[in-house]
């Protein structure tokens, strides 16, 4: 582990000299990563991988979910450089551990774990919390939210309701639920379950996302028995959701399901991840109201991919495609090559795993570019790989602006002392979703109204687009 550690100090060295003479060079350059780093080989048929600072010294560290050993774990990142501790277990007892999210579900500021519990049988299955204590990722006991999830397979925190905490929305796939559960003082304490459909037969995946532009939170479904994406409508802004809407039935045994602004028209488009077919596609909100185009194919010979989500690989300003292949226990990604939704062919980060489950995206060594984490069932891995990407002659023409205060609880400004002039600025979560964007002031950005937690700031200019990582207390 010193070793790899002395490696990677000297690649960064590395790539400070190289862009102090590529700076008059026209050159195109394409994300690399580097080997995979593994974070530990104890989560027994890992099923879940997730990333968030649970013990809020700034960086990133690792959470996972894994189904044999009914664990729930994290991983301190030690150095912020991507040097990680021995696990830390949060439980050994949730029964069929499967899926693994953070989110600050009580208001204190800090980063509390939930997760889903398929079961042991088709009766079983439970969607808990565990509050982060102190701020430093002591755990409390587990908290119940519901057990009326057979087959809990997806779970996730978003504000559905418009109050302005954290709810919860879980996917269970043995009585074919997609639900939420309202977070009624946001202290943590939950509602009963509020089902948003029970149709959906062997529901996969639930995602939330403002698929209508009216600035509530939607739902989006992988219904695997019948072959659909669907989506649901947040009618009214508290919770109460319309029929389901199918996107697509061009999908055989869909997994997964994602939006994300893919054409850069400030819509939430939509991506899926059928295994059955081996395809990879987006579908455009063609009006910015949740009408769907037809199937646009990324590729057809993504074998057996599971997982699916996106994210600027390669930091050129537009959202790229990041999945797991099981069949060939490929981490691959494709890149957004006109910002329009037109893909390249796949480019593999890794094959070093076994039975891939998992993949998540974010800056595990805090250089500004976007690493990749796997987890993978029959090895026990939880896997970390580094983004080598060099930025671009543009982007380091930028480099001097900077932006504070960080972290940022009201105001957050930008000091520009380049002379480059920024023309606007968008702000998205860490799932990518855009959150807030500013044209006329430039300076001094109100964030007040925004939830806790990583933002990235994305600056547009002429010459470039910059993105920088901002935590909102």
């Amino acid at each position: 582990m010193i070793q790899r550690f002395a490696l990677n100090i000297n690649f960064k060295k590395m790539k400070n000299f190289l862009l102090l003479h590529l700076l008059f060079v026209t050159i195109t350059l394409h994300a690399q990563f580097g080997p995979q780093q593994i974070i530990s080989n104890d989560a027994a048929v890992a099923r879940s991988v997730y990333a968030a600072d649970l013990d809020g010294d700034g960086d990133m560290d690792v959470l996972s979910a894994s189904e044999g050993d009914d664990k729930v774990a994290w991983y301190e990142n030690l150095d912020g450089l991507g040097t990680f501790g021995a696990q830390q277990l949060i439980t050994a007892n949730l029964h069929a551990a499967i899926d693994v999210f953070t989110a600050d579900l009580d208001g204190d500021g800090d980063m509390d774990v939930l997760a889903a519990s398929k079961g042991y049988n088709i009766n079983d299955g439970s969607i808990v919390w565990y509050e982060n204590l102190d701020g430093l990722g002591g755990v409390s006991s587990q908290r119940i939210i519901s057990t009326l999830t057979n087959g809990a397979i997806s779970v996730s925190a978003i504000d559905l309701d418009g109050d302005g905490d954290l709810d919860v929305l879980s996917a269970s796939f043995s009585d074919n639920k997609v639900a939420w559960y309202e977070n009624t003082d946001g202290l943590g304490n939950f509602g009963p379950q509020q089902i948003i459909s029970n149709t959906a037969s062997s529901v996969r995946e639930a995602y939330a996302a403002d698929l209508d532009g009216d600035g509530d939170m939607d739902v989006l479904a992988a219904e695997a028995a019948e072959d659909k994406v669907l989506w649901f409508e947040n009618t009214d802004g508290l919770g109460t959701f319309g029929p389901e809407q199918v996107i697509t039935t061009n999908v055989n045994g869909i997994l997964s399901v994602y939006a994300i602004d893919i054409d850069g028209d400030d819509d939430m488009d939509v991506l899926s991840a059928s295994p059955s077919d081996d395809k990879v596609a987006w579908y455009e909100n063609v009006d910015g109201q949740g009408t769907f185009g037809t199937q646009q194919i990324i590729s057809n010979t993504a074998d057996a991919v599971r997982s699916i989500s996106s994210v600027d690989v390669d930091n050129d300003g537009d959202m790229d495609v990041l999945c797991a292949m099981s069949g060939i226990n490929t981490i691959a990604w494709f890149e957004n090559m006109d910002s329009l939704g037109t893909f390249s062919t796949l480019q593999t980060i890794s094959n070093q795993t076994e039975n891939l489950r998992s993949v998540y995206s974010t800056d595990i060594d805090n250089d500004g570019d976007m690493d990749v984490l796997s987890a993978s069932s029959l090895d026990f891995k939880i896997a970390w790989y580094e983004n080598l990407t060099i930025l671009s002659t543009n982007d380091f023409s930028i480099v001097p602006i900077t932006i504070h205060p960080n972290p940022v609880k009201d105001i957050l400004r930008i000091d520009n002392t380049s002379t480059t002039k920024i023309e606007a600025i968008k702000i998205y979560d860490v799932f990518g979703r855009l959150i807030l964007q500013e044209k006329e002031q430039l300076n001094n950005i109100d964030v007040s109204s925004l939830k806790s937690g990583l933002l990235f700031v994305q600056l547009f200019t002429k010459k470039g687009n910059i993105t920088k990582k901002v935590v909102k207390k």
